[in-house]
This record gives C-alpha cells, sequence and structure tokens, in this order.
C-alpha cells in the first residue's frame, strides 16, 4: 500500500511539472510569436481537458495572428468562460472582437462587436486596472470608435495619462500609438518612440516601430536602422521582428558579410520562421542588386509554410517571378507569376503581372 501511495504521488507529481513545462513553453510561444508551434502545444493541452482556459486563451491569440476572427472571438469567448477571472484573457477575448469588427464595418455588424468590445475591455480593467495591454485597447477604442458605441477623445487622452503613471516607457509608446491612430506626421511619432526607448531600451515594440520608419522609404537612414534592429534582437532574441528589418537593412547597404550572418543567426534563432529571408529577398529586389541571393533567399522561403503575419507563399512567388524577370528568365518568371496568380485569383495586380508576362 505505502509503495502504491508513493508511486500515485510521484505520478501526480510528474503530471503537475508536465503542466507547468506546457505552460511555460506556451507562454513564451505566445510572447515571440510562434503562432505555428503554439498551436500544436494548445492542441494537446486541449485533449487533455478541453475547458482548459489557458489553452483557449492562446488558439485565439493564434487565429487573431492568422486573420480567422471569427474562430478568434470563439476561443476568446471560452476562455473567459472557463477563467472569468482573468483580466489577460478578457483583453484578449477584446482584441479578438475589435479586429472582427473593424473587418465587419459598420454596416456588416461592426457596431455591436465594438459594443462587446468595450464591455469585455472594462471587465478587464475591473480585474487589474494596471493590465498595460488593455490599456491601450482602451485608448484606441475610445479614439477610434464612433460616439455611440463610446467613444470619446477626450477619454482616449485620459487613458494615456494612466498608461504613462504606470510605466513612463509604455505612455510614451501609446502616445505614439495614439499619434498614428489620428495620422498626424511620422517625425512626431517618431519623437515619441525615441522618448520610449530612451526610457526603457528593452521596449521591444517601441524598438521595432521606430526601426520600421528608419528603415522606411521616406527615411532610408539605414545605419540607425541596423543599430536599431539590432538593439531589438538583444532584447528579445527569440523574435523575428529585428531580424527582419535587420536582413533587410543589411540588404539594402549590401553589407554581404553582415547579411549572411543574420540570416544564420535568424534561422538558428527562428527555425520556423523565415522571414527575414523574405525581406532580404525583398530588399534586393527593391535595389536591383544581388538578384541570385535575391532567388536563392525566396525559394528558401518558399519551402516551408509562412508563420502567422508573414507573407504568403502567393505573395512569394510574385516577387521571385519579378526578380526571374529582370534576370531576363521569362518563362520561369511566367511560373512564378502564374503560381501566384492561381494562389491569389481576387488580386488584380497579380493577374496583371502574370498576363505581362506572358505577352512578351
Amino acid at each position: 500500500m505505502l509503495l502504491s501511495l508513493r508511486f500515485r504521488a510521484m505520478l501526480l507529481f510528474a503530471v503537475f511539472t508536465s503542466t507547468l513545462a506546457f505552460s511555460a513553453e506556451g507562454k513564451m510561444l505566445f510572447e515571440q510569436g510562434h503562432y505555428r508551434q503554439l498551436y500544436g502545444v494548445a492542441q494537446e493541452r486541449l485533449q487533455h481537458n478541453p475547458n482548459d482556459a489557458e489553452a483557449l486563451y492562446w488558439l485565439s491569440g493564434v487565429y487573431d495572428a492568422y486573420g480567422d476572427f471569427a474562430r478568434a472571438v470563439d476561443f476568446g469567448r471560452r476562455a473567459t468562460e472557463a477563467a472569468p477571472g482573468s483580466s489577460e484573457y478578457h483583453c484578449q477575448f477584446a482584441d479578438a472582437l475589435g479586429d472582427k469588427a473593424l473587418k465587419a464595418g459598420v454596416f456588416g455588424g461592426g457596431v455591436p462587436l465594438a459594443r462587446q468590445m468595450r464591455h469585455e475591455v472594462d471587465l478587464s480593467l475591473q480585474l487589474d486596472p494596471q493590465n498595460v495591454r488593455c490599456l491601450k485597447e482602451s485608448m484606441g477604442l475610445y479614439e477610434q470608435a464612433p460616439a455611440l458605441v463610446g467613444g470619446s477623445k477626450s477619454k482616449a487622452r485620459q487613458t494615456l495619462q494612466q498608461i504613462y503613471e504606470i510605466s513612463p516607457a509604455d505612455g510614451a509608446l501609446a502616445e505614439a500609438m495614439l499619434l498614428q491612430m489620428q495620422k498626424r506626421p511620422v517625425p512626431e511619432i517618431e519623437v515619441f518612440l525615441r522618448r520610449a526607448v530612451q526610457l526603457n531600451p528593452r521596449l521591444y515594440r517601441a524598438i521595432v516601430d521606430l526601426t520600421s520608419i528608419l528603415a522606411s522609404d521616406g527615411y532610408r537612414r539605414y545605419p540607425e536602422a541596423e543599430h536599431f534592429a539590432r538593439l531589438a534582437i538583444a532584447a528579445a532574441p527569440g523574435r523575428a521582428a529585428g531580424y527582419v528589418y535587420l536582413a533587410s537593412v543589411c540588404a539594402h547597404q549590401q553589407h554581404w558579410s553582415d547579411l549572411d550572418a543574420a540570416l544564420d543567426e535568424a534561422h538558428r534563432q527562428l527555425p520556423d520562421n523565415a522571414a527575414p529571408l523574405y525581406s532580404a529577398a525583398l530588399a534586393l529586389l527593391e535595389s536591383n542588386a544581388g538578384l541570385d541571393r535575391a532567388e536563392r533567399y525566396l525559394r528558401r522561403y518558399l519551402a516551408q509554410e509562412p508563420e502567422a503575419g508573414a507573407p504568403t507563399q502567393a505573395t512569394a512567388h510574385r516577387k521571385l517571378g519579378l526578380v526571374l524577370e529582370k534576370q531576363g528568365r521569362l518563362a520561369d518568371a511566367a511560373t512564378e507569376l502564374r503560381a501566384a496568380a492561381a494562389e491569389n485569383p481576387g488580386d488584380p495586380a497579380f493577374k496583371k503581372d502574370f498576363k505581362r508576362s506572358v505577352t512578351r
């Protein structure tokens, strides 16, 4: 009997530690945007417990990232039903509702969804008044929603001040977000992003957004963008955006050894996400330089399924076709552009490229 009790205790301990390990792995994957891996972890958890609130919450985030907002809303709702006391789960549910509302539009059912989003945001903040993610959601909803669903410019500013009181760095980032919603000039947005990074040099979203501005066509300040891309990687080596921008700016500057090193490191850290290869290829295509590299990178990108938020395979086929056109390989280009048009029949630009390639 004593041996049996010990065995049962050991078994319970093993199950407990295994659950903790799954939870830690899932949290890391969710934070770092490894949605394909997270999907598998969440599904395995749900096989053991269909009401696993954390797994339901993860799947809401996964489907939201892939643009399947109906499923994101469904899993978000189920997560809050399984764990009604979680501020973060209500915030994720609100986020999914907001995305679905934006897609639906005012005349497609967006208004009741926005009202439901407001309700979930308020619930989240009642549970945790210092939930910065949800305060940002609340600020955005106040700023962008019409008055009939609770929109209020003054309340958006009040919410921004709440964020500043909790974290000055997050407050500066939130102010940059608010200015972007208001379509203010990019230099104004840049000021607050720089302030956020100065206040917290590890605030990943602020670093990445600042890098995006510096690397944009309107700025093309590639050496400075490279500096901040490396800062983003140092802050979160398991996330993709830093590598995406580093690969792009190295390619634009034709710093071949740095580009090779960046792509090698990205592959080591992110074997499931080839987005840095695509961004390097796009930069080379735009620069009309290193087209052999661009072809190689795009073919490697097409060899695996894209991560959520990364360019689709149809888009990669199209870019590869344009690279091959520039190389004078018109038959090969037509093959890729045909594949792109077949995978994305609703986009007239894809069809236009294909028609142009076959009439040459």
